[in-house]
């Protein structure tokens, strides 16, 4: 590479690096329409509520029963709800059971992130009753012994997304409704008319629509939603039926972040903090080499924040942001391997440009070695835990492949672009010496 494309690639990086900064961090009024404010792809991110504002339920029995009359397990409940909560995103939702005294019923609190969804999926989560199948008639036809599971899917074809229910039976659920919809249902009248199949859950009415032996595939029936928010709650509501009891649910009331007032701006000033004395170490250490390591770092943070707008659910919250800077000290570390590689190669009599080669080159199977065994762990940690953890885990497994990117391609181009731009300057510009 000559002076003259390592300068024009120099600019287009850096027009390039200067955009997605303002981007990322600016907010401003768009010059073609100035009654609307750019947010900036930070605050586009959507934090839990231990980061941000959040809002808080309190769930109490709507009819006067009294303690004696009540089998309510509490640890039961709030863990029921807690994994409806998360099932519908809600990863750091904490539900408290409180009672004011043993002659009283438990209530439970529920503090949750603020969404416009917030409402609906809280009286999703505390639904009560048992789940049931009828015809258009309202014969019951079976309850939830017969279904082996439900879950929600979306499926885009040519730009459109369409939400669907898969709704499983076990063998003796899907034989009893091919039997209902052979049988088919009839009128106030008495007449024939097609099959319908009502879902309730309790007093609820969950899904009602006329059927046909197609609707059916093997021992699944696909429902189709009207939107995502739709699908995920039937879904959890076909899947895990209902509480024991019916709780009423008060009006919403604002709560702080669960890490303090102004919990997400400490966090963005400790992280940059923590940015910065990386970008000093690699400097001080390393020279033009640690330069081009905190560059592709920068870059790499740009990146993981794009992320969190591109990729759908993710929800940060201090476990997420935790995920963030463990996969930058992963950068940092890959980089500082390459660049103890280079010091090795150019002391044993490589030229700068060779020692640069051979450093990237025998240093790519250990990072690869390293990047693929996180890369697995965070996949287990995603499939295998929940609430925080899942949250790391989603974090930190897409840093570890942005990391592997930066560190091994970008890092790697930047160090030849200033080959040529140093020339007999090089070995001082990335801090290398020769051995005594």
């Amino acid at each position: 590479m000559n002076k003259k494309k390592s300068i024009a690639l120099l600019v287009v990086i850096s027009v390039v690096l200067v955009v997605l900064a303002v981007l990322t961090f600016a907010q401003f009024r768009l010059p073609w329409n100035d009654t609307r404010i750019y947010r900036s792809f930070l605050g586009a991110i959507e934090l839990d509520s231990d980061l941000e504002e959040g809002v808080a339920y309190e769930l109490t029995l709507k009819e006067d029963i009294s303690v004696e009359d009540t089998d309510i397990e509490p640890d039961e409940v709030v863990l029921t709800l807690e994994r409806r909560l998360e099932a519908l995103g809600y990863r750091g939702a904490q539900v408290t059971a409180y009672r004011a005294d043993e002659t009283e019923n438990w209530s439970f609190r529920v503090e949750m992130r603020s969404s416009n969804t917030a409402a609906n999926d809280i009286a999703v989560a505390a639904r009560y009753g048992e789940l049931e199948f009828t015809d258009g008639n309202g014969t019951y036809l079976f309850g939830s012994e017969m279904v082996a599971g439900a879950r929600y899917i979306s499926q885009t074809v040519q730009a459109t997304t369409s939400y669907y229910v898969e709704l499983r039976f076990t063998n003796e659920g899907i034989t009893a409704l091919r039997e209902a919809i052979a049988a088919g249902s009839t009128d106030s009248e008495g007449n024939a008319t097609d099959f319908t199949l009502t879902i309730t859950l309790g007093d609820t009415q969950l899904f009602s629509s006329t059927l046909t032996e197609d609707y059916l595939s093997g021992n699944s029936l696909l429902i189709t939603a009207s939107d995502e928010t739709t699908a995920q709650q039937l879904a959890l509501q076909i899947d895990s039926g209902g509480l024991a009891y019916e709780y009423e649910v008060s009006d919403p009331m604002t709560v702080s972040p669960a890490l303090g007032e102004n919990a997400a701006a400490l966090v963005f000033w400790a992280c940059l903090a923590a940015f910065i004395v990386i970008v000093i170490l690699a400097v001080s250490v390393y020279g033009g080499a640690g330069l081009i390591s905190s560059v592709s770092a920068f870059l790499f943070v740009m990146l993981e924040i794009v992320m969190l707008i591109v990729v759908p659910g993710i929800t940060l919250n201090m476990a997420g942001v935790a995920g963030i800077l463990a996969a930058l000290v992963l950068t940092a570390d890959s980089m500082a391997i390459i660049m103890h590689r280079m010091r090795e190669e150019f002391k044993n009599g490589k030229t700068v440009k060779a020692a640069v080669k051979a450093a990237y080159r025998r240093s790519m199977l250990t990072i690869t070695e390293i990047d693929a065994v996180l890369a697995v762990f965070s996949l287990v940690m995603f499939f295998l835990c929940g609430g925080y953890a899942n949250c790391f885990a989603i974090t930190f497994g897409i840093g570890v492949v942005i990391s592997a990117l930066v560190t091994m391609f970008f890092s790697q181009l930047l160090a030849y672009m200033a080959l040529p731009l140093f020339k007999d300057k090089s070995e001082k510009f990335l801090k290398l010496r020769r051995a005594e």
